[in-house]
Order: C-alpha cells, then sequence, then structure tokens
C-alpha cells in the first residue's frame, strides 16, 4: 500500500447538463451510489458549460441557474465529499483567452486535460449513463478515442432506463468488448435508480409529482425563479412549500 504521501487523490467527475439536478431517483441517487462505492475521495459535479450537442445548447437554462441548483441538490447529501465544479467555464474560457469565440463547446477531452495539468497527482475518473457511454464508443464525440485514454479507461457506466436507455444485456456486452482493451471501465449493475428524466421535469406543472423527483429546495428554486413549465405562470403553488 502507498504511503498516504504518494497516494493519488481519486476523483470521480460526474458531468451533467443539470438542467434540472434531479432527486434521488436522478443525479442524487447517482451520486450517492458514487459516494457509497467508498472508491473516491471526491466526486466532482460538473454542470454541462456549453451542451455538447447543439441543437440542446440553446435549449438550456443559464450556466448560473443550473449551477445554483446543483449546489441545492447536492447540498442534501450532506458531505464534503461531493463538489459542485465550475470547471467546464473555466476551460471554455481559457479556450477562447482573447475573448473571441474560437471554440463554441467544452469537449471533454479538452476538460481532461486541464484537470491533468492543473491536478497531476489526481486519477480522475467519469461517470456516465449507458446511453452516453454508447455513445462514446460509437465514436460519436469529438476525440472519443483521446477520453478514454486521458482516463486511462477509469469509466464507471450506470444503466438507465426509459427512452434513451440502452438494454442491459447489450449495454454489458458493450462493456465487455470495451474492457479488452481498457479494463478498468465497469458496469454498476446494482444500481437502480427510478426513471426521473430531467426533460420530464422541465415539461411537468404539478408541484406534487414535482416534489417526488426533485429535493425540496431545487423545486423551490424552480417556482422562485419561474424556470421551465413555470415560465408564465403565477407563482400559488409556492405556497404548497411554505
Amino acid at each position: 500500500t502507498p504511503s498516504p504521501e504518494t497516494r493519488r487523490k481519486q476523483v470521480c467527475l460526474f458531468g451533467t447538463s443539470a438542467d434540472p439536478p434531479t432527486g434521488e431517483g436522478g443525479h442524487v441517487g447517482i451520486a450517492k451510489a458514487l459516494l457509497d462505492a467508498g472508491t473516491f475521495d471526491e466526486i466532482r459535479v460538473i454542470p454541462v458549460y456549453s451542451h455538447p450537442f447543439a441543437s440542446k445548447r440553446s435549449r438550456l437554462q443559464s450556466f448560473e441557474h443550473r449551477f445554483q441548483m446543483c449546489l441545492l441538490a447536492f447540498a442534501a447529501l450532506e458531505t464534503k465529499k461531493i463538489v459542485v465544479s465550475d470547471a467546464e467555464r473555466r476551460c471554455y474560457e481559457s479556450l477562447n483567452k482573447n475573448g473571441d469565440v474560437t471554440v463554441e463547446r467544452v469537449g471533454t477531452a479538452d476538460l481532461l486535460e486541464m484537470l491533468g495539468e492543473e491536478e497531476p497527482e489526481t486519477d480522475f475518473f467519469f461517470c456516465m449513463g449507458g446511453d452516453t457511454f454508447r455513445d462514446l464508443t460509437d465514436w460519436k464525440w469529438k476525440r472519443s478515442r483521446d477520453v478514454i485514454k486521458l482516463l486511462g479507461g477509469r469509466i464507471w457506466v450506470f444503466p438507465r432506463s426509459g427512452a434513451n436507455g440502452v438494454s442491459q444485456e447489450v449495454l454489458k456486452e458493450r462493456v465487455e468488448s470495451i474492457q479488452s482493451e481498457w479494463p478498468a471501465v465497469k458496469l454498476l449493475e446494482d444500481i437502480h435508480l427510478d426513471d426521473i428524466s430531467s426533460s420530464l421535469v422541465r415539461t411537468m406543472k404539478d408541484t406534487n409529482q414535482l416534489q417526488t423527483m426533485l429535493a425540496p429546495p431545487v423545486l423551490k428554486y424552480i417556482l422562485d425563479h419561474r424556470l421551465y413549465a413555470f415560465a408564465s405562470q403565477d407563482q400559488e403553488e409556492k405556497a404548497i412549500l411554505q
């Protein structure tokens, strides 16, 4: 066992649009499962600064709103091991140093290179859903192979049900095929989350339903700031939270 002086810090990156961050059955549940795994010194939640797929980018709430909602959502877990980071914003700003937008979006490889330079004594892991892992290993991402290489294959994949989900069987096959080259890839088969998707939350006005999907402070924030389905609606629903 390495001495404490030489032990490398283990950090799991959890990149998410967080539009909005969902509760125990979604984003918060994933962070909790990563925490419970006992592997990581830190779980670093990184809200997307400029969404990788252009069609989604224009629909995202502002970074500030999403960042604040992450702080509220993950505070519920009451641990210093979960940190909400603006690393994507910093990376975006460093890629566009002179104020000219030469790079419209931050690629995951760009982010990993920046973090690797900033924290050379850290082993970074990346947590992603099965649908995202499929896209990555279909090589749809910008610099897909670089991403896996920069992580040394340290990717933890959790199954997701629902419309965009990949069946457990197909996901298992895909993970095994990648493990032949990158054995550190890990499928978290024992994570069973409700299929609470941010897209469902965005269109919903039923506050009773939303209370089961979001951490209470996040729902209050959405109502206070009139986000998503409440954008043009009166704020009477706020009363239920008083």
